[in-house]
């Protein structure tokens, strides 16, 4: 029998709703309708009922513990990279795969960085991607799952943890793996205009954090113009499903 929660969908209608340090559990037969522009949100939602309307139901405050290496930015001989902020997209499992959320921050020199979002609920998988100033958008292998408001992944341990094996080695003791540099422009592939542009800057001597400067050590030069060349030369592109 499938019960509808009136009084929630009537408050939901006016505004939107925050319970604070509580569990939202919707079990199987029952129902829930947020009409779109409102949210339900708690600490920890659970869906096992029926969900419609066009708005967003949301778990507060879900962590990705999240592991990732950037190509150019990483050192084979320190084992550490320069640390940079990237932003984190959680896209929906089934095409069109829309963004339900995104956040903003820091990887440090071992490559592990703490994103939290507002709007993932848990039990519901979603695509993992990685956007960084000047690398290729890079996704999860598969789509994953938020448990107890908490996920962890981590891109550095195999080419197969990102979608198409889309990425590459950049130590081989410790084994890790990192995501393409050179995507200056951010069209999603490396090619030669970004070649171009890392050139140029490079013969004009530019320094300070620049896109052009993919190995992030605030100066543009042959090293930066080698990296972006390379993957240029491979053809390097956004593989997304």
């Amino acid at each position: 029998m499938k019960i509808t929660i009136l009084i929630i969908s009537l408050i939901i209608s006016i505004s939107s709703v925050a319970f604070s340090q509580s569990v939202l559990n919707y079990q199987s037969g029952t129902g829930l309708e947020v009409q779109t522009g409102a949210s339900v949100c708690a600490d920890n939602v659970i869906m096992n009922g029926t969900f419609t309307g066009g708005g967003t139901l949301c778990g507060l405050f879900s962590t990705l513990n999240l592991t990732a290496f950037m190509e150019g930015f990483y050192n084979s001989a320190s084992n550490i990279m320069i640390s940079d902020t990237v932003r984190v997209f959680l896209r929906n499992a089934t095409f069109p795969y829309a963004i339900i959320d995104s956040t903003k921050s820091t990887l440090n020199s071992s490559g592990a960085g703490a994103f939290t979002f507002s709007y993932p609920v848990n039990g519901v998988n979603y695509f993992i991607v990685i956007k960084h100033r000047n690398s290729i958008e890079t996704w999860s292998k598969t789509a994953q799952a938020f448990t107890g408001g908490s996920l962890t992944y981590n891109f550095s341990s195999s080419n197969t943890q990102a979608f198409g094996n889309n990425m590459k080695q950049i130590d081989a003791s410790p084994v890790r793996f990192g995501i393409y540099s050179g995507d200056i422009n951010q069209d999603g592939t490396i090619d030669a205009t970004d070649v171009s542009n890392a050139d140029n800057d490079a013969f004009s001597s530019v320094g300070g954090y620049v896109n052009t400067d993919v190995t992030g050590d605030n100066f543009v030069d042959a090293a930066d113009v080698s990296i972006v060349d390379n993957n240029a030369f491979n053809s390097v592109s956004v593989i997304s499903p």
